[in-house]
């Protein structure tokens, strides 16, 4: 044979090779080891991949196929992984029981889907509580061409971490929302406003019947970056520049990031390349992330310093070498600030931008004050701005996003709401487990209107979509795959209905979404294969699970018990009371009564709520129908009519007179059902913690002393 015809036969045999796609494997493996990363204590809960946490980053270049094999290595318990932003088939979306089947213990799974995108995303567990664990990391997609001039990728996932097991996170948050106040020394209290000069403010708010702060629900043992709370991320070269790819893999913690003292340039978000812009810090919600770029200093270590929101605490990684050089500390959280919320709000294309945590004022470099002359970080050119916080509102994209198919438009209003004190949250009035899909036809735009009527930030993520988030930039709006909605605020997002399928739309704060605050965006074309048509049957977010609390007070003039079974809407509450009658205080003499309530609870709202109870009092039983309703000042009132038509009224009301002292007040009036029309209760109590409490009681009768427990 010529050399020709073999030169013609190696051409023909290699171009194909070019052509086809390469395949990238992975092997990750899911298992229950001892783990300390709060450097307190070991803790036996912890879930790693592939031995650590986080789990290993998978890399990947735009083109790829990948194939990665999912083993579940744990005893008891199912498993699942999430591909976060990635665009690909339904069935390889990971989210057990709607698109994905659940990972049985000792068996695996192999997903296999093309990379049709390039960016910094992540993956993490959609089964039970088991991010919150360890199961969550980097999926980093390299472009096929390079177009940005860097050097090297540091990849950084921020996290938070709890040396409580995430399964009792819940069960805590469901006794009470405000469970974790005292472990972050967040209590508010009369005496507390009064020295902040804010106590008009202060029962401004409880007359709104607004509770305290709400930046965050749990209190963490430790924040994390890269699993560490201080590490060295990379002991660069001075000259070098470096791509941040930043993950907020947190499960309920908003971060600001900040790098130095120096403005960072930001040059993608969730994996879009954005029109890049510089800011002093990035306010990072749950589950997105950001690009920047970092030229290293020379003899400098910077620090990229992650704080939570509620500035509890942060996490350290350090860039460089050298001398160090500190990101600026966050001051505390004024938890006497007026509470207007809607200052954070967004509401539109036009949002208002004015809030104290999304302040996105800027100002010239020069007038910065970090145009020192040190060489300390590559300064933005001199007419580029400087955003002082980055959120979606300051970002624009580099084409224009709004040239979608001519077709129908689609709007769906999502009203986010909750009820922080019983831990309750859902979208339009009903948890996911009443109300499940929205429906989607392919081809048309869909906008979803987010109403936020709470307290808190809401990072609400689309699986299998990127969307546009409409801000002042207009045709320039960015593409994400999950958007704050902030605390009273509206925010506008649209997509063009193209990927059938049915996928999970939910708030990225895990406890809110595990409570109700979710739906699946389901095609009306799409059919599911037979094999999820039946595991949809068993899916957990069907369920309206019931959660237990408890009270215990003892003391010397009474005792009490109360016991509570709560659902969503629904509640069962048990209180038996036994009191001391007499004058003889502080002894065994005198005689005791009992009495008691059994009652259904079925909540309409946060405030208002009826009853189906039965009564027992004064040695008679009664069968009672009642309206409960939070009043302003937050005093619970009960009205009840018993099958003779009687009425009696309750009225409660919590005093919180110092972060460790409070009182609470209980009145109950029954005319004409004894000798006696009002029974009255009120204690002064030592609480240094949410479990126990010690102090006086005074009732009608007599005052004593004794204490409680919660549980």
């Amino acid at each position: 044979m010529s050399q020709t015809k073999i030169a013609i036969l190696l051409v023909f045999f290699l171009i194909p090779l070019q052509i086809v796609a390469k395949t990238v494997r992975y092997e990750l493996l899911i298992k229950n080891e001892k783990v300390n990363l709060s450097g307190k204590t070991d803790v036996d809960f912890a879930l790693t991949v592939n031995g650590g946490i986080p789990a290993p980053t998978l890399e990947f270049t735009e083109g790829d196929e990948a194939e990665i094999l999912v083993k579940n290595g744990l005893p008891a318990e199912e498993v699942s992984i999430h591909w976060h932003g990635i665009l690909l088939p339904p069935e390889e979306d990971g989210v057990a029981y709607i698109n994905t089947p659940p990972i049985l213990p000792g068996t695996f799974r192999t997903f296999r889907f093309k990379i049709r995108q390039h960016g910094t995303y992540w993956y993490h567990s959609h089964t039970m509580l088991q991010e919150q664990k360890g199961v969550y990391g980097a999926f980093i997609i390299h472009p096929k061409e390079k177009k940005l001039k860097y050097d090297k990728d540091v990849v950084v996932v921020l996290s938070d971490w709890s040396d409580e097991n995430a399964d009792q996170i819940l069960k805590n948050l469901k006794k009470d929302g405000d469970y974790y106040l005292y472990k972050k020394n967040s209590v508010r209290s009369w005496l507390g406003a009064i020295k902040a000069e804010q106590f008009k403010t202060y029962l401004q708010g409880e007359w709104e019947r607004m509770g305290g702060m709400d930046l965050s629900d749990v209190g963490y043992d430790a924040f994390l970056i890269n699993g560490k709370k201080d590490l060295q991320l990379l002991a660069a070269h001075p000259g070098e520049r470096i791509r941040l790819r930043i993950i907020n893999a947190a499960a309920s913690s908003y971060f600001y990031v900040s790098l130095g003292q120096e403005p960072m340039k930001v040059i993608s978000a969730d994996g879009i390349d954005i029109e890049p812009v510089y800011a002093k810090e990035i306010l990072m919600g749950m589950a997105e992330t950001y690009d920047v770029l970092f030229t290293v200093p020379k003899h400098k270590n910077y620090e990229l310093r992650a704080t939570v929101q509620d500035i509890t605490g942060f996490a350290s990684g350090w860039i460089g070498a050298g001398e160090k050089v500190f990101a600026p500390a966050k001051a505390p959280v004024d938890l006497y600030a007026p509470m207007n919320h809607g200052s954070h709000s967004s509401s539109g294309p036009e949002h208002s931008q004015h809030g104290a945590h999304q302040d996105h004022s800027t100002k010239k470099p020069q007038e910065q004050g970090h145009g020192n002359g040190h060489g300390h970080h590559a300064a933005p050119e001199p007419k580029q701005e400087v955003v002082e916080t980055l959120t979606v509102d300051g970002l624009k994209s580099l084409k224009p996003t709004n040239n979608f198919p001519p077709g129908k438009v689609h709007e769906v209003k999502l009203v986010l709401d909750g009820d922080m004190e019983r831990y309750v949250w859902h979208i339009n009035g009903k948890a996911i487990h009443e109300d499940r899909n929205i429906i989607v036809n392919e081809g048309d735009t869909v906008r979803f209107i987010y109403i936020n009527k709470t307290m808190m930030h809401h990072p609400m993520h689309l699986h299998g979509h990127f969307f546009r988030v409409l801000n002042k930039n207009k045709e320039f709006s960015p593409l994400k795959h999950t958007v704050d909605v902030s605390p009273n605020g509206e925010r506008v997002t649209e997509f063009y209905a193209n990927e059938p399928g049915q996928w999970m739309l939910h708030c990225h704060n895990l406890y809110h979404m595990k409570t109700g605050m979710a739906r699946v965006a389901k095609y009306a074309s799409f059919v599911p294969s037979p094999e999820i048509a039946h595991h949809e049957k068993h899916d957990p977010h069907s369920h309206d699970h019931w959660y237990i609390a408890g009270l215990l007070s003892a003391s010397t003039n009474q005792a009490e018990l109360k016991l509570s079974a709560s659902q969503t809407w629904n509640e069962i509450q048990l209180k038996a009371e036994s009191l001391k009658e007499g004058k003889e205080n502080f002894s065994t003499k005198g005689s005791w009564h009992a009495d008691g309530d059994l009652i259904f609870r079925r909540w309409v709202d946060s405030n208002l709520n009826y009853m189906i109870a039965g009564s027992h009092f004064d040695e008679k039983s009664y069968g009672l129908l009642g309206v409960g309703y939070k009043l302003p000042l937050l005093i619970h009132a009960q009205l009840f009519v018993n099958q003779h038509g009687k009425f009696r009224l309750d009225l409660e009301k919590h005093f919180q007179w110092t972060t460790q002292i409070f009182s609470e007040f209980e009145y109950i009036w029954r005319p004409e059902w004894s000798h006696e029309d009002g029974e009255l209760k009120f204690n002064l109590m030592y609480g240094p913690s949410w479990h126990w409490a010690a102090g006086l009681t005074l009732t009608n009768e007599s005052l004593g002393v004794g204490g409680r427990v919660r549980f």
